[in-house]
């Protein structure tokens, strides 16, 4: 009974064999499958432009500025150098600025802003940033937005008097409950000094009311030995008020300190991301540096930088009008931290005015150490003005312009926008054309500004923020656009 029993056994397992073999293979097969659906969509596919469109529109200062020293050079209908933000507590909430009406600085700056993911538009004044908007500067520049985890969207902007040579510049904040609908009156982060320079505001995703502001402080008529500061205040009242300044950073007698961007670690730890020019004084060649600084205490004390990058800074003409290009070098970088505290950094590195590259360097330890920098791969041409950001999945994107369709000796100067992300991390890159082509030279002053704007959607996507020339600009020499982009 015994052996017929196991014989019995062994038979029905080896009848049954064949059936669990298949289930087996079947449920490997619906994991690989899973597995594949997963690593597919954390891949995201090719991104697209879901959306463009000018936000700029008409100028509302066409009939000019009575009073504004400088006026008459103002050109309406010329905009550049746009900022965006998206307001965390409402994610179809997308907040813009940038200057309006460009001569040596701009009559004022504006802001626009979109309740619904960017398809319609509002814009809007700050009150008492300028004279065209009840206040006594001459002109203004260097606008700048950033919305907190509470919701509240804060401004900062340069405005300028021009009695003076070089002008006095003061930074001036205000802050919207509205999404930007409406601004409050606006409060003083810098009182106006000619030695002041580029700002930059950063709101706190966890810390309701808290958000911080960065700018340079350098002798602009490089009287040597030079003296500079990079410049740090804090609002902990939701913009009503701001700190009196401490110095994040003081360099030596033959560098400046020129720009900076404050970045929020997820942990509440601050990162500094600025860069610094360095005259060798032997042959007074310019050398850019881009540095990294924390605190550890919401900015009342900084740790002494890390340097992350030094590389020569080199000028270059059009070979067909001598106009100076657009190139940044590490002089106007950009910033982001992703999800896991992973701090990025892009600018522009270009070798002639037809050959550039765009550069990349990373944290993972919140700017305590860097590895790079790595060029944008597809990048050969001259190319400008890179902005970075990356999504709630760790997507890593980036604008820019560059110069890769241009046909030498033609007119125009063909100049296009375009998108790289990157779902590793930066290990590979894939490029998206974003808009264009337009004209370079047709830009007043030669100038789109120093920076454009990219910021993260909820999900998967950017909001992308550029300046265009004709023939892409309707409204005045320039438009500024706006371009969802998003996978699919």
């Amino acid at each position: 009974m015994a052996s017929g029993s196991s014989c019995g056994q062994a038979a029905s397992l080896s009848v049954s064999q064949p059936k669990v073999l298949a289930r087996f293979l079947l449920s490997i097969a619906a994991v690989v499958l899973v597995a594949a659906a997963l690593s597919a969509a954390a891949m995201a596919g090719p991104y697209k432009v879901k959306e463009l469109q000018a936000i700029s529109g008409p100028s509302p200062f066409a009939a000019g500025c009575p009073g504004a020293l400088g006026d008459e050079e103002k050109v309406a209908g010329d905009e550049i150098e746009p900022a965006i933000t998206v307001n965390p507590a409402n994610p179809r909430n997308i907040i813009a600025t940038w200057q309006q009406d460009l001569g040596a600085a701009a009559r004022s700056d504006l802001v626009a802003s979109s309740l619904d993911g960017g398809k319609t538009w509002v814009r809007t004044t700050i009150p008492g940033l300028t004279i065209c908007t009840g206040g006594t500067a001459d002109v203004a520049s260097d606008p700048w937005v950033s919305a907190g985890g509470d919701g509240t969207v804060y401004f900062v902007g340069a405005a300028g008097f021009l009695s003076a040579d070089p002008p006095p510049v003061g930074f001036l904040a205000s802050r919207s409950s509205d999404g930007g609908r409406t601004w409050a009156s606006q409060a003083t982060v810098a009182a106006p000094d000619a030695r002041n320079d580029k700002e930059t505001v950063t709101a706190s995703p966890t810390r309701p009311g808290h958000a911080y502001a960065v700018w340079g402080n350098w002798d602009h008529l490089l009287n040597f030995p030079l003296t500079s500061f990079l410049e740090f205040s804090r609002t902990t009242d939701g913009g009503a008020s701001w700190k009196p300044a401490v110095a994040v950073d003081q360099v030596e007698p033959a560098a400046a300190d020129i720009s900076g961007e404050v970045l929020v670690l997820p942990n509440g730890t601050l990162t500094t991301v600025f860069s610094r020019i360095v005259v060798n004084l032997d042959d007074f060649s310019l050398s850019g540096e881009l540095y990294a600084t924390r605190s550890l205490d919401d900015g009342q004390t900084w740790l002494p930088p890390v340097q992350i990058v030094s590389q020569p800074i080199q000028t270059f003409l059009d070979p067909e009008t001598g106009q100076q290009l657009p190139n940044q070098d590490s002089t106007i970088h950009s910033a982001a931290v992703a999800p896991d505290g992973t701090v990025y950094v892009a600018w522009d590195r270009d070798s002639s005015a037809t050959s550039g590259a765009i550069d990349i360097a990373e944290s993972s330890d919140g700017g305590i150490s860097w590895s790079g920098p790595s060029t944008l791969p597809g990048v050969t041409a001259f190319a400008f003005e890179p902005a970075i950001a990356v999504d709630a999945h760790g997507t890593v994107g980036v604008t820019w312009y560059d110069n890769r369709n241009d046909i030498r000796g033609d007119t125009p100067r063909t100049t296009d926008v375009w998108f790289a992300h990157s779902d590793n991390g930066g290990t590979a890159w894939t490029q998206t054309h974003i808009a264009g082509p337009f004209d370079f030279r047709t830009a007043p002053f030669g100038r789109l500004g120093e920076y454009q704007g990219l910021a993260s959607l909820r999900g998967r996507g950017f909001a992308a923020i550029f300046t265009q020339a004709a023939p892409q600009a309707k409204d005045g020499p320039t438009d500024i656009f706006f371009a969802r982009i998003a996978p699919g």
